[in-house]
């Protein structure tokens, strides 16, 4: 088994498709520099939207079979949950969630989602890995009456595990099979 990346994110950007909360400075998450796609939470049982992670850039040899997807986030927060956790393939969000129980930490902590067998519900190919389109989805939460807060993504990076493809060929059947089996039995 081989292993590409971790690969950062070339490209971050809103999702309106779930949450009411934007993120600010979205293309930040693309290095761990302490500069941050970020939204403050005011209210109650308030969501972000997703904060869409792609174009990691990946190079998977043609034919290899993709065994696994591990996702890295550099993320904080005060008084925010993850809410939806989801891969993209083909720039859509995928259907398989992988959001954690749990608040995120106070200071930027790493959280990984996935691992190197986990598909995410999806099946893929080399093409599928490498567009620019392949990504990740994240949305936050800030539940019940917690005070207000923020939440924060610093740096986002996937890893892909993978077999590469094997060889091909044609296997040609002997035109003269009762030949080969003459010749064996005269010795």
């Amino acid at each position: 088994m081989a292993t590409a990346g971790p690969n950062s994110a070339g490209t971050g950007a809103n999702d309106a498709s779930v949450g009411t909360r934007a993120r600010t400075n979205t293309g930040n998450i693309t290095a761990s520099d302490n500069t941050r796609a970020s939204t403050t939470m005011v209210g109650v049982e308030l969501t972000t939207q997703y904060l869409k992670a792609t174009n990691f850039g990946f190079s998977i040899p043609s034919g290899a079979t993709i065994n696994g997807i591990t996702v890295n986030v550099e993320k904080q927060a005060s008084g925010s949950d993850d809410y939806r956790v989801r891969i993209v393939k083909g720039g859509t969000i995928g259907a398989t969630d992988r959001a954690k129980a749990g608040a995120w930490g106070a200071s930027d902590t790493t959280y990984t989602y996935g691992s190197s067998s986990d598909l995410w519900g999806e099946t893929w190919t080399d093409a599928d890995i490498n567009s620019s389109t392949f990504g990740f989805a994240i949305s936050a939460e800030r539940p019940g009456f917690k005070v207000a807060g923020f939440c924060a993504v610093d740096h986002i990076t996937i890893t892909i595990d993978y077999t590469a493809g094997g060889a091909s060929f044609i296997a040609k059947s002997n035109p003269r099979p009762n030949q080969a089996i003459n010749r064996a039995s005269t010795f």
